[in-house]
């Protein structure tokens, strides 16, 4: 539920500032609108589903239940990885810091027993979202 309720506060702030996002001069004036507004909207989608889905389940139990060392592990692991990620951006590019970013997680997460799997996904999601941005969309990537 409470992560329903940030993910809502966030799509909504999200929504609102994608709207005050000026017009463009040329063409549609709403076309740097749609894109950052259906994520907001989206992700508020997303988040009163989740909510709805917390109020169905009732309020959660209290138990004497510590949770798994591990997830503090993945839980730092990941902002590290969301740290270097936006620190190395803009010095070595978008293809090599989002395979280096997702390698990171994947490996992270998944482990170094689907290594194969951890490289070929990092591989062909940086290479695939840097084609479509540079030559479909025509927008240039760090």
């Amino acid at each position: 539920m409470l992560v329903g309720i940030f993910s809502a506060v966030f799509g909504i702030a999200y929504a609102v500032m994608s709207w005050n996002l000026p017009n463009a001069s040329i063409g549609n004036p709403m076309a740097p609108k749609y894109f950052p507004l259906g994520v907001g909207v989206l992700a508020t989608i997303l988040a009163i589903l989740l909510i709805m889905q917390g109020l169905r389940k009732g309020p959660a139990k209290a138990g004497k239940k510590v949770p798994d060392k591990g997830y503090w592990v993945l839980i730092v692991g990941l902002i590290v990885c969301c740290l270097v990620y936006a620190f190395i951006l803009e010095k070595v590019g978008f293809i090599i810091s989002t395979i280096v970013f997702l390698l990171g997680m994947l490996f992270l997460v998944n482990g170094v027993k689907g290594w194969l799997s951890n490289i070929a996904t990092a591989l062909i999601y940086s290479v695939g979202v840097w084609y479509i941005f540079e030559k479909v969309f025509q927008l240039s990537l760090p």
